[in-house]
């Protein structure tokens, strides 16, 4: 079984990239991405680019039967909507038309809680429109993930998230862990779900919202 990941250095993606390694039915993994991870291992091979434009263009080198997509920024990462856009919207239709080509037997996306194309808020609806552009695709087998705020260690620096995280998770830790998930989303938990749900490949469309994961 061959995995391709992109966002693959990011906060989710990284856990995901170790757990594929770690995973004796994954004999191969294709990782896109703009700089290395720096990985070595002989499961593992990276495909560089240096604009998420070229994403189409290395098709031929992205063949595989499992694709993870992790991608994700900031408006402030970014510098802008449009830039935004570009990543969380573009790149990720893109990636999918790469596992189109290739007949992937299945597609996972970490997308967010409240995606929504018709949303008001402008990062839920270009969550929402990056799921839409997915399905028009009909790929065989296709996951969105929609997690709650993401726990874990970020390689950026998010002061506010940071300070979200401290304040709220203490409150959290002494709820029954249904109510807890509506609120935080553990990142090991997904990349575990991610990788389980990308392996037996169920037909068709499946959302599982934070409380699923």
């Amino acid at each position: 079984m061959v995995a391709v990941v992109i966002g693959g250095t990011g906060l989710v993606g990284a856990i995901l990239v170790k757990k594929l390694l770690a995973d004796p039915a994954v004999h191969h993994i294709i990782l896109v991405a703009r700089s290395s991870a720096k990985i070595k291992s002989p499961k593992l091979s990276e495909v560089l680019f240096r604009d998420l434009d070229e994403v189409l263009s290395l098709s031929n080198k992205l063949a595989g039967d499992i694709y993870f997509c992790a991608l994700g920024t900031t408006i402030k990462t970014a510098g802008s909507q449009e830039a935004f856009r570009k990543v969380d919207l573009e790149a990720v239709y893109n990636f999918g038309k790469v596992a189109k080509a290739h007949k992937a037997k299945s597609f996972v996306l970490v997308s967010a809680a409240g995606a929504n194309s018709k949303s008001s808020i402008f990062y839920n609806r270009t969550k929402g429109e990056a799921e839409e552009s997915l399905k028009s695709l009909h790929l065989d087998s296709l996951t969105f993930f929609r997690p709650a705020f993401l726990v874990g260690e970020r390689k950026e620096s998010r002061p506010l998230e940071s300070i979200f995280s401290f304040a709220v998770t203490p409150l959290l830790n002494i709820l029954p862990g249904k109510y807890r998930k509506y609120a935080l989303t553990d990142t090991d938990v997904l990349a575990s779900r991610m990788l389980e749900v990308g392996k037996f490949a169920v037909p068709g469309l499946t959302i599982l919202e934070a409380p699923q994961i």
